[in-house]
């Protein structure tokens, strides 16, 4: 028997990667929400608490080389996002790896797939994630939506790898890392004011543990580059490009998200804490725009068209392009400590109110 819940996608573009965006598709097709789709992902992203996390630029685990950015990795380093993200959305669900086996995992995945109920599926050690949307139980294939290449990468040496739209998997066991499964609606149990607390403390980790600061620590010193050949520095420019597009992507949704709840009636008490925490991640955003351009941006360089990453690459040996870019990125650490003073006196100014 084959099945495939026919109208399941992503809420985005290519730019919505990683574990908000799944969540999102998830959410969108048990909730029967085919609109606003935007405002679902800048939801989830802040919700899972990807959209406060940094990267450190010398940390191979936060950002893996022709992989782009590994957000969700950073995250896993703070606490349980699945957990906090299912209390919000009001869901049950289970977890499975491969320790429960293939049988058990398929079997939950076309029960969830029969209840009109797509899956959260993570390959490798990337932390891929993908939507399973199809199964067929007489070879055990699985179907699924794949907006970051996961498929592409870990299939592309399969025949017929994608059908439809869809990759097309058969080898799906060997190479994934954790299934999640939704089974059910329940009352949620995180509110606002938890994602709001929740997003202090994340900042304030963030903080002591000081990840952007040393990315721009790493840029400025000039003996971290002695020996750089053109290769090395083509690496380089993509692991910035890598840690600058998370600033500028996921801070935007931060931006969208806050300056959303700054219009609700519910939280008029608060409208000027969130127009002003909008506002500082609305500029984090442009300043890292300036930065991105100077590594490339995948191409799409304004002063230079069709100036590409290898091209800027070239510019890196110069200790005084490095301090440019650094001094970008280091706009990103003072404009975090204003949103988290922001918050903290938000809360603190709420409780007092109470």
């Amino acid at each position: 028997m084959k099945k495939i819940i026919d109208n399941a996608r992503f809420p985005g573009g290519w730019e919505y990667w990683f574990f908000p965006s799944c969540f999102a598709s998830v959410w969108m097709r048990i909730e029967n929400v085919t609109t606003d789709r935007q405002n679902v992902i800048t939801l989830y992203s802040v919700v899972s608490g990807v959209s406060h996390v940094q990267l450190d630029l010398t940390n191979e685990e936060h950002i893996v080389p022709g992989r782009g950015y590994n957000e969700t990795k950073a995250i896993d380093e703070y606490d349980d996002y699945i957990k906090f993200t299912m209390g919000f959305a009001g869901y049950s669900y289970e977890r499975h790896n491969k320790s429960a086996g293939k049988t058990m995992v398929f079997a939950g995945i076309k029960k969830s797939i029969d209840a009109d109920r797509p899956v959260l599926m993570s390959f490798g050690q990337h932390y891929d994630w993908c939507v399973i949307v199809g199964y067929d139980d007489q070879n055990g294939t699985l179907y699924g939506l794949d907006n970051a290449g996961a498929g592409e990468y870990y299939w592309k040496d399969k025949p017929g790898a994608y059908e439809g739209g869809l990759f097309v998997t058969n080898h799906w066991y060997e190479t994934m890392a954790e299934a999640v499964i939704v089974t059910g609606k329940t009352t949620p149990i995180v509110t606002y004011d938890d994602v709001f607390r929740r997003m202090i403390n994340i900042l304030e980790t963030m903080e002591k543990t000081g990840y952007v600061q040393h990315s721009v620590d790493y840029l400025r010193n000039n003996a971290n580059f002695e020996g750089y050949d053109d290769r090395k520095y083509l690496e380089l420019a993509g692991r910035v490009h890598a840690l600058l597009a998370l600033l500028i992507d996921q801070r935007a949704w931060v931006s969208t998200f806050f300056t959303n709840l700054a219009k609700a009636e519910v939280f008029k008490d608060k409208a000027q804490y969130f127009r002003h925490i909008a506002a500082l991640y609305g500029c984090n955003k442009d300043f890292c725009w300036i930065a991105w351009n100077m590594v490339g941006a995948e191409g799409f360089f304004k002063k230079t068209p069709g100036m590409k990453q290898e091209d800027c690459a070239k510019l890196l040996p110069s200790p005084i392009y490095r301090r440019a870019i650094a001094d970008v990125i280091r706009v990103v650490i003072g404009n975090d400590r204003y949103v988290l003073d922001c918050l903290r006196e938000m809360m603190e100014t709420d409780s007092s109110r109470k």
